[in-house]
Order: C-alpha cells, then structure tokens, then sequence
C-alpha cells in the first residue's frame, strides 16, 4: 500500500476509535481540560494587568505567595467540570445509543422492502430506481450499459406437477445460482413471479452475452428440472432511450429465446408483433 492510501486509512482507524469513546468517558475529559484553562486564565489576565517593567518580579511573587489558590482554583473547576461533563455524557450516550438502534431499524426496514422476502433479490420497484440512475450515469460516464431479462422455462408445469413449495424452491435456487453466476458489480432482481432482471453496470454487448451464458449454463447444470431462457439488450445513449424502452427490447429478445426453444441466449428478435407487456407495466 502506498504511502498517501495508508495515511488516510490511518486517518479514518483514528477518527473510528475516536467515535467509539463513551460520551460519559469524553465529555469528562473535554470538562478537566476546560477547568484546567480557568486558573490558566486567571494568572494570564493578572499578568496582563500587571506593571510590564515589573512582570518578571510579579511572576515569582505571584507564584510564591498564590500558588495554592491557583490550585484550589484549579482542582475545583476540573471537579466540577468533570462532574458536569458526566452527568451531560450520560444522557449524550444514551441518545447516541437510541440513534444507533433506530438507525438500524431503519436500514433493516429499507432492505426489507427493497428486497424480495423469497430470493432475497431487489424488487420490482427498486429495480426500475435503480434503472433510471444508471441509465443516468451511462449517459454522464459515457460508459456502456446491459440489462438481461431472465424467464423460468415451464414454470407453471412445475409448479402444476409438484406443488407451490416446490416451484417456491425453484425460484429461490434460481435466485442463489443466478447471484453466484453474474458479476459482482451486477444488480439482480426478481421482476415477477418467476421472472428476474439483472442490471449490468458497465457491460456492453459481448460482455452481457457471455455472462448470460454463463448463468443459463448454471442454471441447467443445477438439475432441479427447470432451464431459463434469458434476453439481453445494451443501452443506446445514442437514441436516449428509456428504461421503459431498454426493459422491452430485452423482453422481445426473452421472446425470441422462448420462441427458439427456450434454455438459450438471445441478443435480438426478428418475431413480429412481440406484445409490449414491460412498457405498459412501466
């Protein structure tokens, strides 16, 4: 690791264990150090007031003959500050306690509903969010863009053959495999019942055919008796298109797979007439 990154990791482990002092530990200390500037403060005012020729006398008279009431004045402030920045600390950390819990009740409450209870993959909602922003960012980074729109083939025949748990089971193990087959950047989402989005950051064409192809391979090689057929689409910054827009050309080509005999890729549709069910869900 290079000089300047250790540094400022060094910088952020301090600023860390800085925060985890107790309030009812730091204010105290904040309060001795602010009792400790009362007799300070005193002893600069007088020397200030004093005669300036005479000062280097002032200080040894001063320091011999009231010595012990800058100590009283001392030991007194920083008993009482100290007292005062325990008590404040208390109910500081107390507080800052309670905003911890709430705050991660508020971060288990937002995974909750941004995240499917079944796969643990984003919902639908979430997903078209997060389409428009990075949508947003391909267009301000000049950066290519994927999505991949992923059907359980024969879904309700499995379902119908062995039970809503089975099937429920057969969503979630498609969820674990396709998660473990995309890449890490990747966005996975479940956008149906058995139907599931991957937003590809920084995937062109080629790159979002091969990891389509690699999540279809894993899928089929898992032998749960279901296969997925997947339907790719690249963003054109060129036409602006919308997510709305990206979302169906990846449908068509999901179509175009089903229709090729499904447990394929496919990267373009020449079916006429495919129905625009992402649009008009959009």
């Amino acid at each position: 690791m290079n000089a300047p990154r250790r540094r400022q990791r060094d910088h952020a482990d301090f600023g860390a264990s800085w925060r985890a002092i107790p309030h009812y530990r730091l204010y105290p200390a904040a309060g001795a150090l602010f009792g400790l500037g009362s007799p300070l403060g005193a002893f600069l005012l007088r020397y200030w007031l004093a005669d300036p020729l005479l000062r280097g006398v002032w200080i040894r008279h001063e320091l011999d003959y009231n010595f012990l009431f800058y100590a009283y004045m001392g030991a007194g402030t920083v008993a009482s500050f100290m007292l005062f920045g325990y008590v404040i600390g208390l109910r500081s950390e107390r507080q800052r306690v309670r905003n911890r819990i709430l705050s991660a009740r508020v971060d288990e409450l937002h995974l909750k509903s941004a995240t499917d209870g079944l796969t643990g993959a984003y919902t639908h909602g979430y997903l078209q969010e997060i389409l428009e922003l990075e949508i947003q960012r391909a267009l301000t980074e000049k950066t290519p863009l994927s999505v991949m729109m992923i059907d359980i083939d024969d879904f309700k025949r499995i379902n119908d053959s062995h039970g809503h748990l089975f099937g429920d089971r057969v969503i979630k193990e498609t969820a674990e495999t396709l998660s473990a087959n995309v890449r890490s950047d990747d966005i996975l989402g479940r956008y149906g019942g058995d139907e599931f989005v991957v937003i590809m950051p920084g995937a062109d064409a080629a790159t979002a055919g091969h990891v389509a192809g690699r999540a279809r391979s894993g899928i089929a090689k898992n032998g749960y008796l279901a296969t997925i057929s997947i339907g790719t689409a690249t963003f054109d910054a060129g036409g602006k298109e919308t997510p709305a827009e990206l979302l169906h050309r990846a449908d068509m080509n999901l179509y175009q797979a089903k229709h090729d005999g499904k447990n394929c890729v496919r990267d373009h549709c020449q079916l006429p007439g495919v129905p625009r069910r992402r649009a008009a869900d959009a």
